[in-house]
């Protein structure tokens, strides 16, 4: 079935609760603490090396009573079912040529095991329930042991924090790791640079200060501290003042560069990678400010505020454009009046660069008190309608070219804007922007793009981003803080990109191609049940991965659980 995409937004409601809750995690109440539910259940993938299956709990069903299933509802994700059990209290596990499938009593849909995140391979030729917490799963590739253990998200995060730490960092920068072998860390070898390294390590920098600001971490301090330095040497080394590289690569590590624009350092040891675009700016200020105001001492603020001022000054000395060392603009640095509201062929950024250039002159402001900047601020403002522009920042259509990057950097880019900003008439006119764009969102269920919001909308009555408030003054439905524990529990500690396919299920309505040419849903599944992304990637797209070559650092769960623990938007 085919769809507009954007129509997810009238259909809306919490079902995801329930759909991702089936046999996996206890779902958090609808209101009061969800720390009451602390703990819950996640399952997990382990080796069965025995030659054949063990005894069985429940009952085997009929080719017959398999068939029933197929055509009953919920719907069967795949009819091809191969194998069934029946435990004494409904439960049923059903094995098929495309995958393992689960549904627990009441549950409104089956839940998907499927690709080598779970299974050697999809094909189910036979199953061993042991318990309610256990089952064996044979395939044609061999065997798996699924088992669910009781967890808090506390102990959830702490171990993808500590794998984070352990094979992401390269000289401070956050980085993916390839794997030679598919799955296997042993084969690990980390990335040697990425288009976005900047971007990427800024909110690195921005989830272990939060940590610190929540735990007292001195660990986690030092890890930002050390992130931050690396992102301050992508100003430093192109020698250009208030200009930052995009990558750095030390030349004894690869003497020939990559594709891209690439120079050579000053001291002959690194390259770094030029035409650095408005997505590394975001993450720049963005992290700036997070490490300034709950983690630096009187000496780094110090640090952060001149290294702030070059770049505030480089873009308004340059008539706000980042200009590289040919001379000119770099492609996507603009942020200039005359491009962004006289100039069609920049029409589609006129609302996210005006909101971006916004925050990165009030970030400017607060750190370095330079009045220069609230003077430019106003005069974007008040003669050429910069806040008007970014109340309509989130473009929704044409449906086929909606871009989910813009959608990070948009919310990157509200988070200073909205912590910091206290005139009302202008926050009157943000707040419209960020309710708009999280309206669109908000099918997505992104606990990122939640908890951002739900910060910007408590700093209506809190205006000391320096201290964590004492408690939540909101709802938890004002900013779907269930939505978040649920995906927070959902999402996979195995940050290891799997291929998913997940196009040919019948329980998916589909709903036309993206940008890319690949196909999308209606609504998203859950995050255990589709590829690993960052929050720049399209969550309604059903298949992709990377065959288990790639493992994800895992800063796209840190930052949002750190975030929203900072702000006592969830309290687990």
């Amino acid at each position: 079935m085919h769809g507009n995409p954007r129509s997810r937004l009238l259909g809306y409601c919490t079902d995801f609760l329930l759909v991702a809750g089936v046999g996996v995690y206890l779902a958090a109440s609808s209101s009061g603490n969800a720390a009451d539910d602390a703990v819950f259940l996640e399952w997990n993938r382990a080796a069965y090396e025995g030659r054949d299956l063990p005894p069985s709990i429940g009952e085997s069903l009929t080719a017959d009573e398999l068939g029933v299933l197929a055509s009953a509802e919920p719907t069967l994700p795949f009819a091809r079912a191969t194998v069934g059990k029946r435990l004494v209290d409904s439960t049923l596990w059903v094995g098929s040529s495309q995958g393992l499938m689960l549904r627990t009593p009441g549950a409104s849909r089956w839940r998907l095991f499927h690709s080598r995140r779970w299974l050697p391979a999809d094909d189910v030729v036979d199953l061993s329930v042991r318990s309610d917490r256990e089952v064996i799963v044979k395939t044609s590739a061999g065997s798996s042991r699924l088992h669910a253990e009781s967890i808090t998200l506390p102990e959830k995060i702490q171990f993808i924090q500590s794998m984070c730490r352990k094979y992401h960092l390269r000289d401070g920068f956050a980085s993916q790791i390839a794997l030679r072998d598919p799955g296997n860390l042993e084969a690990a070898e980390i990335q040697r640079t990425d288009d976005n390294d900047g971007l990427w390590t800024s909110l690195y920098v921005a989830a272990e200060a939060f940590c610190y600001a929540v735990t007292g971490d001195v660990e986690a301090r030092r890890n930002a501290r050390r992130s931050l330095e690396a992102m301050m040497r992508l100003e430093s080394i192109t020698g250009i003042p208030g200009f930052p590289a995009r990558s750095i690569v030390p030349i004894a590590h690869d003497p020939r560069p990559y594709g891209g624009e690439w120079h050579r350092s000053a001291d002959g040891k690194s390259w770094w990678k030029g035409d650095t675009s408005s997505d590394e700016l975001v993450g720049h200020y963005f992290a700036y400010l997070v490490y300034y105001a709950v983690a630096a001492d009187a000496q780094q603020r110090e640090e952060i505020a001149q290294v702030v001022s070059r770049i505030t000054d480089h873009i308004l000395d340059h008539g706000l454009y980042l200009v590289g060392p040919s001379g000119t603009p770099t492609t996507w640095g603009v942020w200039a009046p005359e491009k962004l509201n006289h100039d069609l062929s920049r029409f589609e950024d006129r609302g996210l660069n005006s909101l971006e250039i916004l925050s990165f002159l009030t970030v400017a402001e607060f750190i370095t008190g330079n009045p220069r900047y609230r003077e430019k601020r106003m005069e974007l403002i008040e003669k050429h309608a910069y806040a008007t522009n970014a109340v309509g920042q989130k473009h929704v259509w044409p449906t086929n070219e909606i871009n989910h990057s813009d959608d990070e950097l948009a919310f990157l880019s509200y988070y200073p804007l909205m912590v910091i900003e206290r005139e009302a008439a202008l926050r009157q006119k943000y707040l419209a922007s960020i309710k708009r764009s999280w309206m669109f969102e908000r099918p997505e269920r992104s606990p990122l793009f939640n908890l951002i919001y739900g910060a910007a909308i408590q700093a209506n009555v809190r205006d000391d981003l320096t201290k964590p408030p004492d408690r939540s003054f909101l709802m938890p439905s004002e900013y779907d803080r269930d939505a978040c524990i649920a995906w927070f529990r959902d999402v996979p500690r195995d940050t290891i990109r799997w291929t998913v396919n997940n196009s040919q299920r019948r329980d998916v309505s589909l709903a036309g191609l993206n940008r890319f040419r690949r196909m999308q849903s209606q609504e998203v599944l859950p995050p255990s049940e589709r590829q690993v992304m960052r929050w720049n990637g399209d969550p309604y797209v059903l298949d992709g991965g990377a065959d288990g070559r790639e493992r994800d650092d895992g800063v796209a769960i840190l930052l949002p659980y750190w975030l929203g623990r900072y702000h006592r938007l969830i309290d687990e």
